[in-house]
């Protein structure tokens, strides 16, 4: 293999990891046959919904009373934060058209090459934030925002006349500082699917060591089965984690797990864990406890 060939390769290579970690990580690889839905042309269906509905992107754009322009603040699964404009219509006015049922509980969205992102009910209806001094870490001037399908939009901007057309795509606000939204952003969606089917809850958080005795110094790693699809968010001064709390794993095992660092532990101390993400209910609470000896 010449040199030149390699260099191709290790760019590549490079462009599908940087890819993976500013945009979505395919949180399923099975789904509908996506070639019998039709490009530019978004259905909604599902047993979650009283009717399966199709719209073309000319009928999206002439419903005029659910239109909105709109500024994001995102972070992205490795801790980038960006702001993104978008122009676009309203998810909960379409999934109220389409006859969403009261006891629907999760929500997949289909990009046109099996893209999906997979949400509970509850965290698409949830207030969401636009966070203008986001970069600043400051929860001020705090503004909510909707979800909206979006089919003009530009990454990198708070001017909204800076949108461009393209193909239709999923833009929500954070629900605090540390939400990554960024993995939920699907593009060229064809597909809703509303299912009345329980979303299940994400697994327990796990420690190495366990609760117990441990040297100064001692190095405590958290862990989950699906790292990557998770935010570990902890505390360690008693109080229950949030999305407000602590990251524990702000990289990914595919780009920038070096970010993933052990907590190191010099005194007595309860850590306590969650694992938040998108598709499923939050975990337990994981509670750990250290003595350190002397």
């Amino acid at each position: 293999m010449n040199k030149r060939l390699k260099l191709s390769l290790l760019a590549l290579f490079v462009v599908s990891i940087f890819i993976h970690s500013s945009g979505c990580w395919n949180q399923t690889n099975t789904g509908p046959k996506l070639q019998d839905f039709k490009p530019g042309t978004l259905t909604i269906r599902g047993d979650g919904v009283e009717d399966q509905v199709s719209y073309t992107m000319d009928q999206l754009m002439e419903m005029a009373e659910a239109t909105v322009e709109e500024c994001y603040s995102t972070l992205n699964n490795v801790g980038t934060k960006k702001y993104y404009v978008g122009k676009g219509i309203k998810l909960s006015y379409l999934l109220q058209k389409a006859g969403i049922r009261e006891d629907a509980q999760s929500i997949k969205i289909i990009g046109s090459d099996g893209y999906t992102a997979v949400f509970t009910r509850q965290q698409l209806e949830q207030k969401r934030y636009y966070y203008p001094r986001l970069m600043e870490g400051s929860e001020e001037e705090a503004r909510e925002v909707p979800a909206i399908l979006a089919w003009e939009y530009m990454e990198g901007e708070q001017d909204l006349s800076k949108a461009r057309s393209g193909k239709l795509c999923l833009l929500l606000g954070q629900s605090t500082l540390n939400n990554v939204v960024v993995p939920a952003y699907v593009k060229d969606i064809v597909l809703i699917e509303i299912s009345v089917a329980e979303a299940g809850q994400w697994d327990m958080v796990s420690a190495n060591p366990a609760s117990g005795m441990v040297d100064p110094g001692q190095d405590i790693v958290l862990s989950h089965p699906e790292m990557d699809s998770v935010k570990i968010y902890y505390t360690m001064d008693g109080s229950t984690p949030d999305e407000k709390s602590l990251i524990y794993n702000p990289g990914t095992s595919y780009y920038k797990p070096e970010l993933n660092r052990p907590i190191t532990i010099e005194q007595d101390v309860i850590i306590k864990a969650i694992a938040i993400g998108f598709g499923k209910e939050n975990s337990p609470v994981a509670v750990y406890e250290y003595d350190v000896m002397e």
